[in-house]
């Protein structure tokens, strides 16, 4: 079999697929790219929990019996992208390929085709669509939020979607702090599950236009999320997500509202000695102003005082990284602050807008 194919496409399918390739592989089989032809290119790769295809146009300029192959993924990521010329040429044989493009020939031993992981198909039961920057958006907001320690709980290493009451909601937590992000869309059928987060983080570096459709389609153990020349299919987490609306503070008795880039610019500096520190960030709300500020016993202390809106009295501790995660993605330019207590959880969202809330557990002080 020899086929003709567009360097660009080429170049791009592979850097799609590799990344599902966790480099980590109990299976070195999986470390590689099954190629098949029928009327199309497609390259499939597989780490056993998620697994991506991507097709492209060629021509056929020859048949033969090997309609399938398998060639090292490393190596196509290394010299594809080097090519100079506009196609390039692609000959499988039974236990070599070889590519050919403007002045080089490189030929590489295969692997047996038959010994690739079987990608099962996704039957949806339950089937949808959202514009690629629609979804790309809501994981944004809020796949930060899960677990990425392998010794979590499977049901924090991943995203839960609630689609219900015309709304789809996302969230993720890692029982510190949580994350919830919403858009209104009518029409969609009401159900939930949870996506691992790794598969989520594969979509939302794929390069696509926000309005592309993604047909998202729902079996009972997995998910397949389907773009242009592309699908991407994913394991469900089997487990049952925590009752995330019971968790986000109503009404609290204290509040603080301050503009959000005044407060970025300040922990951006701060953070600098939390890092060096304790890793922990004090915010004082007192007198209409916020304090901020962290020390650390190698290289001092740092504070910064911004003005700030604020009924409240109080220090509260946070680990630097997540509330500066939790705040970075509030979309208002003032942030509100909505407070019971010094470890009591602490509600971070836009003054102007519910669509996304934070939630974070405050730290007990270090004596």
């Amino acid at each position: 079999m020899r086929i003709k194919a567009k360097t660009s496409e080429l170049t791009k399918a592979v850097s799609n697929v590799g990344k599902v390739i966790s480099g980590k592989s109990v299976d070195l089989i999986l470390e590689n790219i099954l190629l098949e032809v029928n009327n199309k290119l497609t390259l499939t790769t597989t780490n056993l929990e998620q697994a991506m295809k991507y097709s492209i146009d060629v021509e056929v300029e020859e048949f033969g019996e090997e309609l399938k192959t398998i060639l090292p993924y490393d190596i196509l990521r290394d010299i594809v992208p080097k090519f100079k010329g506009e196609y390039v040429q692609l000959d499988i044989k039974e236990k070599k390929a070889t590519i050919k493009e403007d002045s080089g020939e490189f030929t590489l031993h295969t692997f047996n085709p038959e010994a690739f992981a079987v990608i099962p198909e996704v039957e949806g039961v339950i089937n949808f669509t959202l514009t690629f920057g629609t979804l790309k958006e809501l994981i944004e907001n809020t796949i930060f939020a899960a677990a990425k320690k392998e010794e979590s709980r499977r049901e924090f290493k991943g995203v839960y979607f609630d689609i219900k009451d015309e709304y789809v909601n996302l969230v993720a937590t890692d029982s510190t702090a949580l994350a919830l992000n919403r858009i209104n869309e009518a029409g969609l059928p009401k159900t939930s599950f949870i996506v691992p987060w790794k598969a989520l983080d594969i979509l939302i570096h794929l390069s696509y236009e926000n309005e592309t459709t993604v047909k998202i389609e729902i079996a009972e153990s997995n998910i397949k999320f389907s773009l242009p020349n592309l699908s991407l299919t994913s394991l469900l987490i089997n487990g049952q997500f925590p009752q995330y609306e019971s968790v986000i503070p109503q009404d609290p008795e204290f509040y603080g509202k301050v503009a959000k880039n005044v407060l970025m610019d300040a922990l951006d500096i701060i953070e600098v000695f939390a890092k060096k520190g304790t890793g922990r960030i004090i915010f004082t709300f007192t007198h209409g102003s916020l304090i901020v500020e962290s020390s650390s016993s190698d290289i001092g202390q740092g504070k910064k005082i911004i003005p700030c809106e604020t009924n409240a009295e109080v220090s509260l501790q946070f680990y630097a990284e997540k509330i500066i995660d939790g705040i970075e993605h509030v979309k208002d330019d003032t942030v509100f602050f909505g407070i019971q207590g010094p470890l009591h959880p602490v509600l971070v969202k836009g003054v102007e807008s519910n669509d996304y809330l934070y939630v974070i557990m405050p730290q007990k002080p270090i004596e």
